[in-house]
């Protein structure tokens, strides 16, 4: 186990891989500086006999940052000067724990 949370850990702290970001629980106080990774994969939905793509946004943080995560907590990205940027994404659905337990995944919406 303490190799892959030393392997997180890395992967989060790569500039190339995950962005600063604010969290804001339920999008309300100051906000907790955290490390994010931003997925966009396309969503594949189905509505009656018709497959349509559908863009998704998905957050992953690491749960050593942010231990409680729900519906409806906000993430603000950083600008590279480490200014709010006004980028903001809520939660839009309640996030799971990975298998192993260090990182949280949750579907969000840009707000």
């Amino acid at each position: 186990m303490e190799f892959f949370s030393s392997a997180i850990d890395l992967i989060f702290a790569d500039d190339s891989m995950a962005r600063s970001a604010l969290y804001r629980r339920q999008g309300e106080g100051s906000g907790l500086l955290v490390r994010i990774i931003l997925r966009s994969p396309d969503a594949l939905q189905q509505f009656n006999s018709g497959r349509f793509r559908q863009d998704a946004m998905f957050i992953d943080v690491r749960v050593s940052a942010v231990p409680e995560l729900s519906k409806h907590d906000t993430f603000e990205l950083l600008a590279d000067d480490g200014t709010p940027s006004g980028q903001v994404y809520e939660l839009t659905g309640e996030p799971a724990r990975d298998r192993e337990r260090l990182i949280w995944q949750g579907e969000a919406a840009s707000l």
